[in-house]
């Protein structure tokens, strides 16, 4: 069903959107901000996680 790629980067995903949410709580801000902000940090992960696993870095190999 998930290859062990999918499940890696999901898994960090969701990980690193709670650790954000509950700092962004922490720091004293108030639930809907915390929601957005983990939304973000949850999306910059997954946009950026399967390059770096992949090793790759947008460029051609000519």
């Amino acid at each position: 069903m998930f290859t062990v790629h999918t499940l890696l980067v999901l898994t960090v995903t969701a990980v690193i959107a709670a650790i954000t949410c509950a700092l962004v709580l922490a720091g004293g801000a108030s639930w809907p901000v915390a929601l957005l902000s983990c939304g973000g940090a949850g999306g910059a992960v997954l946009v950026a996680l399967p390059r770096m696993i992949n090793g790759d870095d947008g460029r051609d190999a000519d």
